[in-house]
């Protein structure tokens, strides 16, 4: 099926938005991706409308169903293309959607062997525990085998380290492609569905569960090619106890020594200090340089952060609607400021201070915390490098698939 030019520059913005959210984004299990055919793709849903930004850059192909709600502008149009659908929740508001068409559209798209997005919690949670899932994914699966369709159900579940933060890192957990027989009914079908997408999320039994989890997966990833999802998927199984007992040893560490953290655990540099501080003072000047140079554009993002989102789950979210227009907007200003005052080549630097700078960002908050704590609380790493020794002995993980 041929595509519109602006779902190409749909794709480039959200792209774009990756890049400039993220630090990184990886996508685990890639090889599990089918290389064609009709796909429904079911994907867990945690960071609100910025979930996009993932899920674009690991199944760019795929057409998402979207709430009617970002149907509403005509920007909102552009930015969220997909095939509307007015929830429960919509409709009350007022806001609808020919519902019967959108699935008549969705089962067009796989009946031409089109591939389809949808996440059936309907709604962004950053809970411990998924929301419950709806049957509407089951019944366009049984309306598409009915359309005879030979139709494959890929899970996908996004995890972030830290979803509240600018320039944190995210993976897309690809699971395996569900089997289907072609005969199943809608429950039987919900089923399979359910169970594809428990393998690729995680669920606690507490809040306090999932921090640990999420605090110890990150943790995992430090010096390692382990993979944050898959680090954290075995915490989801392992004894609660255990998990609790090493994170507890980590913390009253960092509590006792007043270490910093960074997402929640004591960093140390596992080197000489010196070379930390040298790396350090090679990236401050730039830091510094780039947070100067677009300090309205944090702080417009920091504002909107705090003030706009009711809920830690569209923190994000709002964090880019404010920062990206506000972004582009400054960044067209400087660049012409600089190309008046000083020619192509100072527009020419801003850019590459700011793009050189935001990729620095992640790396060197990182930093900035284990040389504080390798430089005022030394005495501290011999305790730290055993808790994270325990960690790795009790604690096996899978590595990047």
């Amino acid at each position: 099926m041929s595509r519109p030019v602006s779902h190409f520059a749909n794709r480039a913005i959200w792209r774009l938005i990756g890049r400039l959210a993220f630090n990184r984004v990886t996508v685990v299990g890639r090889e599990r991706l089918p290389p064609s055919g009709a796909i429904l793709y079911v994907a867990t849903h945690r960071n609100g409308a910025l979930d996009g930004a993932p899920y674009t850059l690991a199944v760019p192909a795929a057409v998402p169903m979207v709430s009617a709600q970002l149907h509403r502008t005509a920007l909102g149009r552009f930015l969220f293309q997909g095939i509307p659908v007015a929830r429960a929740k919509d409709r009350e508001r007022g806001i609808a959607a020919d519902n019967r068409q959108s699935i008549e559209r969705c089962i067009s798209l796989l009946k031409h062997e089109g591939q389809l997005l949808v996440m059936p919690e309907g709604t962004s949670t950053l809970g411990f525990r998924h929301l419950p899932y709806r049957r509407g994914a089951a019944r366009i699966a049984r309306a598409a085998l009915d359309a005879g369709v030979t139709l494959t159900i890929v899970p996908l579940g996004v995890h972030y380290e830290d979803p509240t933060a600018w320039q944190s890192r995210a993976e897309v957990l690809v699971g395996e492609p569900a089997q289907l027989q072609g005969s199943e009914d809608i429950p039987a079908l919900h089923r399979i569905i359910t169970q594809a997408l428990e393998s690729v999320g995680a669920n606690f039994a507490s809040a306090d569960e999932q921090r640990n989890a999420e605090a110890l997966a990150y943790a995992c990833t430090l010096g390692t090619d382990a993979s944050y999802a898959l680090s954290l998927k075995h915490f989801e199984k392992a004894d609660p106890e255990a998990v609790a007992r090493i994170m507890s040893q980590m913390a009253s560490l960092a509590r006792e020594k007043r270490l910093c953290t960074h997402q929640g655990v004591p960093l140390m540099p596992v080197g000489p200090w010196p070379l930390y501080a040298t790396y350090w003072l090679a990236l401050a000047p730039l830091v510094a340089t780039f947070s100067l140079l677009n300090a309205p554009v944090l702080g417009a993002g920091w504002i909107a952060s705090r003030k706009l989102p009711d809920a830690p789950n569209v923190v994000s979210f709002w964090r880019m609607v404010a920062g990206l227009p506000a972004g582009l907007a400054w960044a067209a200003l400087a660049s012409v400021a600089g190309a008046l005052t000083g020619g192509l080549p100072c527009a020419a630097i801003y850019w590459g201070i700011t793009m050189a700078g935001v990729g620095a960002w992640y790396r060197f908050r990182k930093l900035s915390v284990a040389l504080c704590n390798g430089l005022f609380h030394a005495g501290a790493k011999p305790a730290l490098l055993l808790a994270y020794q325990d960690l790795k002995e009790n604690m096996s993980h899978g590595r990047t698939a």
